[in-house]
């Protein structure tokens, strides 16, 4: 005599379902579910005595040649950034005035100024066309902008950098001509 659950196509749906995941069970219980690829760990934080002192050495020459004028809010004096330096590294203060002299010894940063000239618009027309055939040039003035040498005690040229600044270090653009709306888009390294 043939039973209901003797006949798999007489089985209800939902017996047949749980059949199948009893089966599986039973199977992932004998061949255990194939190893996953080992954990890879991160790099280590921690870094080498010679790698520790590049760094530091690199932390005090951004602190002796650092570029700009800090905010009002932020560290002013080069001594107090230095002291941080040495505490925050924990060097003696033996090492560190070595490390210090050595830095100091080093060639300074050669700073530059990419800028690109894009266009000029509503120029004044010179020729007797009614257009002109501008250029631009471009300089960067000394002592303006350090102690001293403030940008509103110089008198105020009509844009003019050909007299302020020496020729060989000027930049110019290519000339457009008949123009009074340039498009230059050329770029320059100061």
């Amino acid at each position: 005599m043939a039973t209901l659950l003797s006949h798999p196509q007489q089985r209800p749906p939902f017996l047949r379902q749980a059949i199948k995941i009893r089966r599986r069970r039973v199977r992932d219980l004998q061949d255990p579910p194939p190893q996953m690829a080992p954990e890879i760990q991160p790099p280590s934080h921690h870094f080498s005595p010679e790698q520790r002192a590049l760094l530091y050495e690199d932390a005090l020459y951004t602190v002796l040649h650092r570029l700009g004028h800090p905010e009002p809010n932020h560290v002013t004096e080069a001594s107090e950034l230095l002291r941080y330096l040495q505490e925050a590294f924990h060097v003696e203060p033996e090492e560190h005035q070595q490390t210090l002299q050595r830095v100091r010894e080093l060639e300074k940063p050669i700073f530059c100024l990419k800028a690109t000239v894009k266009q000029a618009k509503g120029i004044l027309g010179k020729d007797v066309s009614g257009f002109s055939d501008p250029y631009c040039l471009l300089g960067i003035e000394q002592g303006v902008g350090v102690p001293g040498g403030s940008p509103g005690s110089r008198h105020r040229q009509k844009a003019v950098v050909r007299h302020t600044i020496p020729e060989e270090e000027t930049h110019r653009t290519q000339v457009i001509t008949q123009t009074l709306n340039p498009v230059w888009d050329e770029t320059f390294i100061l």
